[in-house]
């Protein structure tokens, strides 16, 4: 699959800077932007994330993985089981930020696979095996999960710890948007790994979601089939979009030098 491109002629170059010529050495690679779409649902309450990202081609590093400081945008949105938008993270890239001022995205995507590693911890990152790479998208810090209202907003986030089975979550840390529990702790869930009925086994999936007393279902409101496994993430070269002007001018602003 082939990321769109645009090559960067000097007229557009004079159009992004309002008619002035910018001076530049001669090391500085042109602008060839990708951009790539996600989309993901969870397993068990059907909550959906989605989102956009895009990149330089000329300034990937050496092992092929794009990281957090290397995006020209990242834009994230998260909506509830009916498709309602609860929150937009503009520019996760950059904000918000933790009490140090780092952006608490982290994310690593495979340019060679072209695909979001999603496998790993969700702040693990490893150039070498890249099955350890995971992410965390929207805002707060997984590890405080157990530390109710230590932080807010939401969260999609990968697997806990290394020697977890390969899942992704969605969490409302401070609980503001108030739905049920899908599975353990968290407001959704995925095990691509594992069936529906193989998390319910476990007896952890939200009973809002799915009951079952003396072999009778008494609720099943579940967003997947019991033999179905959940998502991974799904990444797709972008649509063209009004959104590539503003990127283009930003590889275009960080190549020259100058302040975004």
């Amino acid at each position: 699959m082939k990321a769109r491109q645009v090559a960067v002629s000097a007229l557009t170059i004079l159009v992004m800077t309002g008619g002035q010529a910018l001076a530049a050495p001669a090391s500085i690679r042109s602008c060839s932007v990708a951009a790539y779409e996600f989309f993901w649902a969870g397993q068990f309450a059907g909550f959906m994330v989605n989102g956009r990202f895009s990149y330089n081609e000329n300034a990937v590093p050496t092992s092929g993985i794009v990281r957090e400081e290397d995006l020209l945008a990242f834009d994230v949105s998260f909506y509830d089981p009916q498709g309602n938008l609860l929150r937009t993270y503009p520019d996760n890239h950059k904000f918000p930020v933790d009490g140090h001022g780092v952006p608490y995205l982290n994310v690593a995507f495979d340019t060679i696979t072209q695909q979001l590693l999603q496998t790993g911890t969700w702040n693990v990152d490893d150039d070498v095996l890249r099955f350890r790479n995971g992410f965390m998208m929207g805002e707060g810090n997984p590890d405080l999960r157990g530390q109710p209202g230590s932080q807010t907003g939401l969260a999609f986030w990968t697997r806990p710890r290394d020697n977890a089975v390969p899942h992704l979550h969605v969490d409302d840390w401070n609980d503001d948007f108030g739905f049920p529990i899908g599975f353990s702790s968290h407001e959704d869930a995925s095990f691509p790994t594992r069936t529906t009925q193989e998390r319910i086994d476990t007896g952890r999936v939200g009973e809002a979601y799915y009951l079952q007393q003396n072999g009778t279902v008494l609720v099943n409101n579940l967003a997947s089939d019991v033999g179905e496994f959940g998502q991974w993430v799904r990444v797709t070269r972008a649509k063209a979009s009004p959104l590539d002007l503003r990127d283009h001018r930003r590889c275009l602003i960080q190549q020259f030098g100058r302040p975004r």
